[in-house]
């Protein structure tokens, strides 16, 4: 199907091809807001995740490659916006993400 998908709409940089692109994508996503809504969600989980990742590194609170996975592993806008206000203020990554 995919394949199918990216015949019809065709390959590489020519704008009408990402008008129709953007034109299918607007028509999948109008037909099902339960995907749509999960992408939005997904979107805010990345951009919190980048955040607090923005937060911990101007601060210089470094992270071990297990606090990097749990940032990266954490799919929970609650926990990571939470984690981002502890990062404020806190005085290690641990500390940050307890």
């Amino acid at each position: 199907m995919r394949e199918e998908l990216l015949w019809w709409v065709g390959k590489g940089e020519d704008p009408e091809v990402k008008a129709r692109e953007r034109e299918i994508l607007q028509a999948l996503l109008g037909a099902n807001p339960d995907v749509q809504q999960k992408l939005v969600e997904q979107g805010r989980v990345s951009e919190a995740r980048t955040a607090l990742r923005r937060v911990l590194a101007h601060r210089q609170l470094s992270l071990d490659p297990e606090e990097d996975a749990r940032i990266e592993g954490c799919a929970e806008l609650d926990v990571l916006e939470r984690w981002h206000e502890r990062a404020i203020t806190a005085a290690t990554a641990a500390e940050a993400l307890r």
